[in-house]
């Protein structure tokens, strides 16, 4: 018999009637509930409720009249209320914010205005910066404490650097401490020892000894305000773990050296040792170092330093803790002030141009190994392989130039690019009877010193090529800042004097295009005067995105200028042809 198809039953099974039930009841009681708690989330607005009045009302216009008049009152109150709400808080803002400002917020705020007002009334007038001019305005304050500490001190500590000791020596300030009188003695110093080969620091060592007395040294990195490690071995018998520790290395060596000095001159009651170098070399690393706590302030940024400071390291060594000696611009360009660590990275115009020096002196191999980049063939590849790498790009993912390139300076500066360089022939600008002196007086010709020295050579450990480059120095320093006496110390940078000189072209550049090309003189290139807001040289005012942009502007335009030259040139050529 034929199976007959039936219909899907909708009755609801009495589980889930029951079911639903509960969930219903619980819902209820949850709102009931919410309710009770906020009465006010529930309320019905009657805000767009019309009021209806029948027409058989005898005074319904004058019903309606009064009803709109009640919500007109009501709506004005109610922007009252918001306004005086809105004082109120605002007044607390500002009791808030007075109670909270000091006696030196309110100075500074006072001297900002003035700035403004002296800027706007003219009597502030910025200068405009020539091409290898330093921006730091305290060179000269500098060399006047330079020269404090060679006239108080009678043994001057010239603090090299291990990777360029010719680069971070100064011929004029090592023949002001030789002419300075006779009783002066200098001592070379060659820090950051542990970045370089062995092998190399021997070959330094037993260079500048030929001029003067020089010993090894190693600054402490500890992090510690006191109690800073010491190693007592000597720096060239130390394995490649010692070396590369955060404790200090070559201190009882150079207070050996000290001790000889004070016996041979018997010297009795108190020596004063000054600490003297380009910045950013360690000398205040070295004070510390001595002294086994953070008595001076130390950082990678030249310029921490900015008076004479006296450390007692005991009862007869007392140190001389100088600033950093400012290069002077002469011939010294921006990029090998910049190698030198001698300038802030974060003042330079320009720190692409450094960056093309390095490259040049290095080895591709190896910045591609430290790195890890690609093969490249220019300067602008690298930059952006490394901004890729580094994740230093701008909108729309262009990379950032400029940021990789500080960060080049940075790694070279701080002594993640390991490199050295190697001593020249020997030549010496102090005669021999002073070198056979001073030798004499730190008793560098003792047996026991020389036998110490073959047994380092023995004992020197090899060098991965990897890890280190070999480059050309800089070359012995030649000229320093000299000023007057009445220049105060100011650490402030001009700013002003880097913006303004983004809008002129000076006259360096003028000559160098002169002469790339015969035919353009130099009345094609006249400075662009740019009208200047003076809030904007204040301090974080600056509008650096603009400036670039008015700068690639510009020079977009000169490159078209000088296309149309040249295309008129060849027409000239080819039609006289």
């Amino acid at each position: 018999m034929k199976k007959l198809l039936r219909t899907k039953s909708r009755r609801v099974p009495l589980k889930l009637r029951a079911t639903i039930r509960k969930k219903a009841k619980e819902s209820r009681k949850k709102l009931k509930r919410e309710m009770r708690k906020n009465p006010e989330k529930f309320r019905k607005l009657n805000r767009n409720k019309l009021y209806k009045v029948p027409n058989d009302c005898p005074f319904k216009e004058k019903v309606l009249i009064e009803e709109e008049q009640q919500r007109r009152q009501k709506e004005l109150e109610k922007q009252q209320r918001k306004e005086q709400n809105r004082a109120e808080r605002k007044a607390a803002k500002e009791a808030e914010f007075n109670a909270s400002k000091g006696l030196e917020d309110l100075v500074k705020s006072a001297e900002s205005r003035d700035t403004v007002f002296e800027a706007k009334s003219g009597s502030v007038l910025p200068k405009s910066q020539d091409k290898g001019e330093l921006a730091d305005n305290s060179a000269k304050a500098y060399y006047k404490e330079f020269r404090k500490v060679v006239e108080a001190a009678d043994v001057i500590l010239e603090i090299l650097d291990a990777r360029d000791p010719l680069g971070t020596r100064s011929s004029v300030v090592e023949k002001a401490v030789v002419e300075s009188g006779p009783n002066k003695r200098l001592v070379l110093v060659l820090n950051k020892a542990d970045l370089i080969p062995k092998e190399n620091l021997q070959l330094w060592l037993k260079y500048l000894r030929n001029e003067f007395p020089t010993i090894a040294f190693k600054a402490s990195t500890q992090s510690q305000a006191n109690r800073l490690g010491r190693n007592n071995k000597k720096i060239t018998w130390v394995t490649d773990s010692e070396l590369q520790s955060s404790k200090c290395l070559g201190a009882d060596t150079l207070m050996k050296l000290l001790g000889n000095y004070c016996q041979n001159r018997g010297i009795r009651t108190q020596i004063r040792v000054g600490v003297v170098g380009l910045p950013n070399v360690g000398k205040s690393s070295i004070i510390n170092s001595l002294k086994r706590s953070k008595a001076c302030l130390v950082g990678a940024t030249p310029g921490i330093t900015k008076s004479m400071q006296e450390v007692a390291l005991d009862s007869k060594i007392i140190l001389l803790d100088s600033p950093g000696m400012v290069l002077a611009a002469g011939n010294m360009s921006d990029s090998s002030v910049a190698l030198r660590n001698a300038i802030k990275v974060e003042s330079l115009t320009d720190p692409i141009t450094p960056v093309e020096a390095i490259l040049r002196r290095t080895n591709k191999e190896y910045m591609m190994l430290q790195y890890i980049l690609e093969d490249y063939d220019t300067t602008k590849d690298f930059l952006c392989l490394l901004a890729k790498r580094i994740g230093k790009l701008k909108k729309g993912g262009i990379p950032d130039y400029e940021a990789a390139a500080r960060r080049v300076l940075q790694d070279w500066n701080t002594g993640r690019l390991k490199y050295y360089t190697h001593p020249p022939e020997l030549m010496s600008h102090v005669s021999a009877e002073v070198v056979q002196t001073m030798a004499r007086e730190f008793s560098l010709d003792d047996s026991e010193f020389n036998a110490m020295e073959t047994e380092d050579l023995e004992a020197l450990p090899q060098v991965r090529p990897s890890q280190t480059v070999r480059v050309e120095s800089n070359g012995i320093v030649d000229n320093v800042k000299e000023g007057d006496t009445d220049e105060e110390l100011d650490d402030d940078d001009d700013d002003s004097d880097d913006i303004l000189a983004s809008f002129t072209i000076s006259k360096p550049e003028i000559e160098d295009k002169a002469e790339s090309n015969p035919t353009m003189t130099k009345s094609n290139f006249r400075q662009k005067k740019v009208k200047i807001d003076p809030e904007s040289l204040l301090p974080g005012n600056q509008k650096l995105a603009k400036l670039n942009k008015l700068r690639m502007k510009r020079e977009k335009k000169e490159r078209a200028r000088r296309e149309r030259l040249s295309d008129q040139l060849a027409n000239d050529l080819e039609s006289t042809l």
